[in-house]
């Protein structure tokens, strides 16, 4: 059966996210050479979105990782935890036949960027300068999650093979340092390009919002947006108030954001599933009225402890229901100037 793209994003956003995106008309991007019957044998359950196009969605594992081919190399945006980065990079150069990567990360949260030393320091990694330093001081976190990570895995039924590279990884566990992690080169200026092969990304900065690093990856000839965290796709974002969270400045880079959208960009968050623009709506209604409800609570003098313990109207429903109470106390924290 053949479908367009818009059938295709309203099938999205009707919850029929396991669908595979047609080839646009005024588009067409490189791909590897499939087998007749789908797609490569992979380590990672991957979705192809688009032509040539992979993302693995999946909470547990950490942020959503992008995966983008090209004639000579491919990209791929975030790298989840420290166990899971070999066989990203397996799975990257399974699905693309590329001979060489290069890599984004959108910010500086161990569950996009734990994967770096698998890629190091053969693969170049770009993200935003603030989020180097950052990345550069959490070795601890990345430790703590490589030596964990089998267990997790074992925990979830996980292949041997999966099971195997990341035993492998926890035991380097000891020897890692800050930088097997670091990203190689900085993102200093909003609309900078990253290429890979014969094909190039515009990345954007729009100042602070779910972090002071956030970072957005546009691929303009296929119409696809990937977010990173600024967009939690049916879910309550975290709030990381010391990694540089604001919900005023999130309000402005998600509007920026959907600025670079039309009614069929794809659009991948940083958690939750695929969909069109309308998910940064969303996200944007979700923020404005949070700032709203918390500013009537704080007039109305309600404590931050009480103002916690409440769910709000346009709450229900959504999933990551622990970072509910996190969001009002950062909001409410940002609003009184604590």
């Amino acid at each position: 059966m053949t479908i367009d793209r818009r059938t295709f994003l309203t099938m999205l956003a009707a919850g029929g996210a396991t669908l595979a995106c047609p080839r646009p008309a005024r588009a067409k991007a490189w791909r590897p050479a499939l087998p007749s019957w789908g797609m490569p044998e992979t380590l990672l359950e991957w979705k192809e979105i688009h032509e040539g196009a992979f993302v693995m969605v999946d909470m547990n594992t950490g942020g959503n990782t992008l995966v983008l081919g090209a004639k000579h190399g491919a990209l791929l945006v975030d790298t989840k935890f420290p166990f899971l980065g070999a066989a990203l990079r397996q799975d990257a150069l399974t699905l693309t036949e590329a001979p060489a990567l290069t890599l984004i990360n959108t910010h500086h949260h161990g569950d996009h960027t734990g994967g770096n030393a698998a890629f190091l320091p053969k693969d170049p990694i770009y993200a935003h300068e603030k989020a180097i330093a950052r990345v550069s001081g959490q070795l601890g976190q990345y430790v703590s999650a490589a030596k964990g990570g089998p267990g997790q895995l074992s925990r979830a039924g996980a292949s041997e093979a999966l099971l195997g590279l990341a035993t492998d990884m926890a035991k380097r566990a000891d020897d890692l340092t800050p930088e097997d992690f670091t990203p190689t080169h900085a993102l200093a200026v909003d609309g900078m390009l990253v290429e890979f092969g014969d094909r190039r990304v515009k990345t954007h900065h729009f100042g602070p919002g779910h972090t002071d690093n956030d970072v957005v990856v546009v691929a303009h000839d296929i119409n696809l947006v990937h977010t990173g965290d600024l967009v939690f796709s049916g879910l309550h974002p975290y709030f990381d108030p010391p990694g540089g969270a604001t919900a005023a400045g999130w309000l402005k880079s998600l509007e920026a954001t959907f600025k670079l959208c039309d009614e069929e960009t794809v659009v991948v968050p940083g958690h939750g599933v695929v969909g069109d623009r309308s998910i940064i709506t969303a996200q944007i209604d979700y923020m404005s009225q949070l700032l709203e409800a918390v500013r009537k609570d704080i007039d109305a003098g309600v404590s931050k402890e009480d103002a916690q313990a409440k769910t709000y109207p346009f709450m229900e429903g959504l999933g990551f229901e622990q970072a509910r109470a996190r969001a009002i106390g950062a909001v409410y924290d940002e609003l009184v100037g604590g």
